[in-house]
């Protein structure tokens, strides 16, 4: 199995239709399915998905690590916060 690293969620992103899993026991990955990645803290490299494909891991899927806090995500695609065009009042 290959592991693959998270990416720390920026305080700014906010999935409109996801929510933050959360990993109680450090031991235990929050996810575990039948594919070939084990998802790993971005921050301690604790495993928060065991055997998951990368098609399952998009951006709604968050989990908070047990072990630092961290709130990751899998998503491999940068995160650019949307700009909205000012008011004028």
């Amino acid at each position: 199995m290959a592991v693959r690293t998270m990416r720390a969620v920026d305080p700014r992103e906010v999935p409109v239709d996801g929510g933050t899993a959360v990993q109680e026991d450090a031991a235990r990955p929050v996810f575990r399915g039948h594919g070939a990645d084990d998802w790993v803290c971005v921050t301690c490299g604790t495993v928060l998905a065991a055997a998951m494909d990368a098609q399952y891991m998009t951006r709604r899927v968050r989990i908070r690590c047990a072990t630092c806090r961290t709130v990751n995500t899998s998503a491999e695609v940068p995160f650019a916060p949307a700009r909205r065009p000012r008011r004028e009042v």
